[in-house]
């Protein structure tokens, strides 16, 4: 488990995100509304993979995704629908389909 916390994590995601040249704005607006595991919940269980979340394996930065929080932050995210959600995603990425 990382030694920091789930909003430390976020905030280091988004650093990590725009030195390379993305801001994930939309997420970033997500997550001043509500800076809790629900919105990080809604966007690894919603129908489509996020725009984001394809960006961010394009650019490199898969482990700083939310998929990859979920991974991280287990304790946080103990169910067992979510935890599938954001493992059937990584799966998909480390196959090339979510690009």
């Amino acid at each position: 488990m990382s030694s920091l916390t789930l909003k430390q994590w976020v905030a280091e995601s988004i650093r990590r995100s725009q030195e390379r040249g993305y801001n994930p704005t939309k997420f970033i607006g997500m997550w001043h509304a509500d800076p809790s595991p629900r919105t990080i919940e809604k966007l690894v269980t919603s129908g489509e993979i996020q725009s984001g979340f394809r960006r961010m394996v394009r650019i490199g930065l898969i482990e700083w995704s939310m998929e990859y929080a979920v991974t991280v932050f287990q304790r946080t995210f103990a169910n067992p629908e979510i935890q599938a959600a954001a493992r059937w995603r990584l799966e998909q990425a480390k196959k090339g389909e979510s690009k």
